[in-house]
């Protein structure tokens, strides 16, 4: 917990003073870049889009599991569930269990308790509505704002916890997702309009 929150706080440090000087960083950078001064901008423009549709994708769908399992927690009679509900909001940005880690619980303590009725309430709202947010506002957003594919951000997520730790659920599908856009603009740039001048 001590080193995901310190590599939070520099990421978050660095990105502040990333935002502070965008405009005079891109400049620098452009000018390395082996594209012409269109596609650089092309570039800056898709990569900001696919940031975008990361974040807004990420927080959405932790904003709406969150206060769903809140609720659903309220609901059976579970306490402390606002508390739980901001907890499944974290969670909800893990690869494969995500909201599950809170709600799969809740629902073995109510059946513990032989609350067979509400377990089941409380399953149906984890399995049905919360762990198929993820499913249907992800690939909205993600289509939506910069055509992502969602197998991206699943690949992304798993290869980035590994490289990046915590950091790389975000980072991940960031960097393959820069990578495609990358490989089709260089695609675009120098291959197909050498094919273009060649037929001419």
């Amino acid at each position: 917990a001590a080193k995901a929150t310190l590599n939070l706080v520099i990421a978050f440090f660095a990105l502040y003073y990333m935002l502070l000087s965008a405009d005079r960083s891109w400049r620098v950078f452009r000018r390395v870049l082996p594209f012409s001064e269109d596609t650089a901008d092309e570039l800056r423009t898709r990569f900001y889009s696919v940031t975008h549709a990361t974040l807004l994708g990420t927080v959405l769908t932790a904003l709406l599991q969150g206060t769903l399992i809140g609720i659903g927690f309220r609901v059976v009679g579970l306490p402390n569930a606002a508390l739980w509900g901001v907890v499944t909001a974290f969670c909800s940005i893990l690869p494969v269990l995500g909201s599950a880690m809170v709600w799969l619980p809740g629902t073995l303590v109510l059946a513990l308790e032989q609350q067979y009725g509400m377990a089941v309430i409380l399953f149906v709202i984890g399995a049905v509505f919360a762990s198929n947010i993820d499913n249907v506002i992800r690939p909205i957003v993600f289509k939506r704002v910069s055509n992502i594919h969602p197998m991206i951000t699943l690949v992304g997520a798993f290869a980035g916890v590994a490289i990046f730790g915590l950091l790389g659920i975000l980072l991940g599908p960031l960097a393959i997702q820069y990578f495609f856009v990358l490989v089709r603009l260089y695609r675009e740039e120098y291959i197909d309009k050498q094919v273009t001048r060649t037929m001419e």
